[in-house]
C-alpha cells in the first residue's frame, strides 16, 4: 500500500515522521495515522509528500507496479 512505501522510503533515508508531519502542516498523530493506514491519504497531501521528500509523482507508483 502507499502509506507502507512512504514509511519505507522514509525509514531506508532516516527521514522521522516529525519532518513529515511538520512539511504537511499536521498533528503527529494524524501523520502517525496516515503513515500507519488508519487513514488515507488525500491528492494534497500526497502532492505535499513527494514535494517533502523531493520525488517524482509518480515515484511511489513505478514501486508499487515493480513488485506486480
Amino acid at each position: 500500500m502507499l502509506n507502507e512505501k512512504i514509511k519505507l522510503f522514509m525509514r531506508e533515508r532516516g527521514i522521522k515522521q516529525s519532518f513529515l508531519k511538520n512539511k504537511l502542516g499536521m498533528t503527529a498523530s494524524t501523520c502517525n495515522a496516515m503513515l500507519n493506514g488508519n487513514r488515507g491519504i488525500s491528492a494534497e497531501e500526497y502532492f505535499k509528500i513527494c514535494d517533502a521528500l523531493k520525488v517524482p509523482l509518480d515515484y511511489f507508483k513505478d514501486i508499487e507496479n515493480e513488485e506486480v
